[in-house]
C-alpha cells in the first residue's frame, strides 16, 4: 500500500464503516473524530509513535492486543489511518491555504450546519496523549483564543458552558470556520517551541575523539557518544 496516497471517498467511507462496526468497542472513534485526533498528534509538541496513538483509534489501551479477524484487515485498516495522517501532513506542509478539517454536517431548515463537536473530541483525545507536554499551550493567555472553539465542542466543560451560554452557541458557524485558522496556528506555536529548545548548548567543552566519553560507559569518546551513528 502506498502511505503517501490520499484516501478517495470510498476508502473513507470504508474506514469509517469499520470504526463504526461492531467489530470495534463503543470508545471507537469515528472519521471526524479520527481527523481531528490525528491533527493533534501530528503539529502537537513531541513525536508520538504510533504504537502509543493507534490503541486509541480501535477504542483500545495500549497494552490492549486488537482482536483482528485477519492479518489483511489489520494491515488493510492500518495503513488507511496512516494515510489519512499522511495527507494532513502534506497539506500542512505544502498546501496550508486549502487545509481543512474533517467534518460532519447536516441538514437543517434548508441549511447545512457543519457538526465539529467530534472533530474537537478527537483533537482534545489527542492532546492528552502528551498532556503534560501540551500544558504550556493551554496556560497560556496569549494563546487562549487558539483553543477556544476545541475547549468549547471538546469537553464536557465546554459543553456545559455552551448550553449556559447562547451568545456563545449563536457562533457555532464561526467556530466551526475558525477550526482550520487554530490549526495552522497552534502548529506555528509548537513549531517555534520546538525551534527554540532544538538549540544544543555545551556548558563543558566537548570531549576529545580520544577523551573518556562523558556518559560514563568507559569508552572513548570516538567509540560511543562521539561516533558517526551516535551523532546522526
Amino acid at each position: 500500500m502506498d502511505l503517501s496516497k490520499p484516501l478517495s471517498d470510498q476508502e473513507f467511507e470504508e474506514l469509517d464503516e469499520f470504526l463504526n462496526s461492531e467489530d470495534l468497542p463503543d470508545e471507537s472513534m469515528d472519521i471526524s473524530m479520527l481527523d481531528g485526533f490525528l491533527t493533534a498528534v501530528v503539529i502537537g509538541p513531541n513525536l508520538v509513535m504510533p504504537s502509543q496513538w493507534l490503541p486509541e483509534v480501535w477504542g483500545k489501551s495500549p497494552e490492549q492486543p486488537m482482536n483482528w479477524k485477519s492479518v489483511s484487515q489489520a494491515e488493510r485498516m492500518t495503513g488507511l489511518v496512516m494515510r489519512h495522517m499522511n495527507d494532513i501532513i502534506w497539506y500542512l506542509d505544502n498546501d496550508p491555504e486549502h487545509y481543512e478539517p474533517l467534518l460532519y454536517e447536516r441538514e437543517h431548515e434548508g441549511q447545512t450546519i457543519p457538526i465539529i463537536d467530534e472533530w474537537c473530541t478527537g483533537f482534545i483525545r489527542g492532546t492528552l496523549l502528551e498532556g503534560e507536554a501540551w500544558e504550556p499551550l493551554f496556560a497560556s493567555d496569549d494563546t487562549e483564543g487558539l483553543l477556544l472553539p476545541i475547549i468549547l465542542y471538546g469537553t464536557e466543560a465546554g459543553w456545559e458552558e455552551l448550553e449556559k451560554n447562547p451568545q456563545l452557541a449563536e457562533r457555532h458557524d464561526a467556530f466551526a470556520e475558525s477550526l482550520a485558522e487554530c490549526v495552522l496556528s497552534i502548529r506555528d506555536y509548537w513549531m517555534q517551541v520546538r525551534k527554540a529548545t532544538s538549540t544544543i548548548r555545551h556548558d563543558s567543552p566537548v570531549p576529545g575523539r580520544n577523551d573518556p566519553c562523558p556518559c560514563g560507559s568507559g569508552k572513548k569518546f570516538k567509540r560511543c557518544c562521539g561516533s558517526a551513528t551516535r551523532l546522526n
